[in-house]
């Protein structure tokens, strides 16, 4: 097996097509973001430029040698800690009112979606989160981004926060702070990425997901009965053409398979799940129930504030499972190719619109029914 194709086996659940395309510049930036994790940076020395660079952010900031990353002697990740007073890109924005710091322009994919800064233009530098570095550093700086918004705005007292859609208005009254939601023990299956709070009380839990979000959860251990049950019917050919044949030089790893066209799989997708699963996919076990927020809050300006209220507008709000049904969000449980996961097959759960088109399935994909897997 070569490296691209080992490569493309562990990493493609994290692109929509299975694999990158090259004309998407998400999917561009996304590999980009990959390849920079995987870098191996442990003997690599800061240029005398890039240590100037470093200790000028680190004088402004007041941060340490922790929040430095070098990738090559001459660019570096600027990984701001949890909680941080600025977003992602208030950063950027603060740097460039230095002299020596400004905006890469055209650099936008080529290793971060917002792009990079450079210092007295020779020194590369990428400002991430310490805590979203992997595969979720995109959601988390979007949590980040919208948590900075709210308590940005609640520094003279209680406010207002209207989230409004098309689709949706939710308002709540008494804000005055905004948290990740993980930090006060969540439940096995919550869904909320942010709380709004008045005082100690949580008023809304809130998912957040941005615009282009496709995945809503994985669901192995959730669901691990039905996953251990398509396993064990693929392996004895008891799913029609759907199989699954081991992967060469790999043990115990396998791939979704079609016999009837003896080509490889890249998804498996169930179909008549019971609607109960799809309500517990998108709002979880919270209390107060979640509402999930579709929106890019990142580089983001599309609010008002105005006396004591804050308008926040989002491209999608959904309070009710009714609200997805139908809609190219709605829940789909999948099987697809990951080598990383037991078995070499991952389960999770995406949006419709990921594998279905106006003609059915996409691509190289089959369906199960869910009875079968009882």
């Amino acid at each position: 097996m070569n490296v691209i194709t080992k490569f493309l086996e562990y990493y493609s659940f994290r692109f929509p097509k299975g694999y990158p395309d090259m004309n998407n510049l998400e999917d561009k930036a996304l590999l980009y973001e990959i390849l920079a994790e995987l870098e191996v940076l442990d003997e690599v020395n800061g240029s005398p430029l890039a240590n100037e660079a470093i200790e000028a952010i680190k004088a402004k900031y007041n941060l340490d040698d922790t929040n430095f990353k070098l990738t090559t002697a001459n660019s570096f990740k600027l990984l701001l800690p949890d909680g941080f007073k600025l977003s992602r890109k208030g950063v950027m924005d603060d740097l460039q009112n230095e002299p020596d710091f400004k905006f890469d322009e055209g650099s936008i994919g080529a290793g971060s979606s917002l792009g990079r800064l450079k210092y007295k233009d020779k020194v590369a530098i990428y400002v991430k989160f310490a805590k979203g570095q992997g595969g979720e550093s995109a959601g988390k700086s979007n949590e980040s981004s919208f948590f900075g918004l709210i308590n940005n705005n609640v520094s003279e007292g209680p406010i207002t926060v209207i989230l409004k859609s098309d689709n949706k208005t939710e308002k709540f009254e008494g804000i005055t702070n905004c948290r990740d939601a993980s930090v006060e023990g969540a439940t096995e299956y919550a869904k909320a990425d942010a709380q709004l709070l008045a005082g100690t009380d949580v008023k809304a839990n809130i998912s957040l997901k941005k615009r282009n979000a496709v995945r809503w959860e994985s669901s192995k251990r959730r669901l691990g009965d039905v996953f251990k049950k398509f396993i064990e019917k693929a392996l004895a050919k008891e799913l029609g053409n759907i199989t699954l044949e081991p992967v060469e030089g790999a043990k115990d790893k396998y791939k979704l398979f079609n016999s009837d066209t003896n080509k490889v799989l890249s998804k498996v997708a169930i179909v008549n799940v019971p609607e109960s699963f799809d309500s517990e996919t998108i709002f979880g076990t919270d209390d107060p129930k979640t509402i999930v927020v579709k929106e890019d809050f990142e580089n983001y300006s599309d609010y008002t504030f105005e006396n004591g209220v804050l308008t926040i507008n989002c491209y999608k709000i959904y309070t009710d499972v009714e609200d997805v049904l139908g809609t190219l969000d709605e829940p789909v449980f999948a099987f697809s190719n990951h080598i990383g996961q037991a078995y070499g097959i991952e389960f999770r759960v995406f949006s419709k619109g990921l594998l279905y088109g106006d003609s059915g399935l996409k691509g190289s994909s089959a369906e199960v029914n869910w009875n079968d897997l009882q």
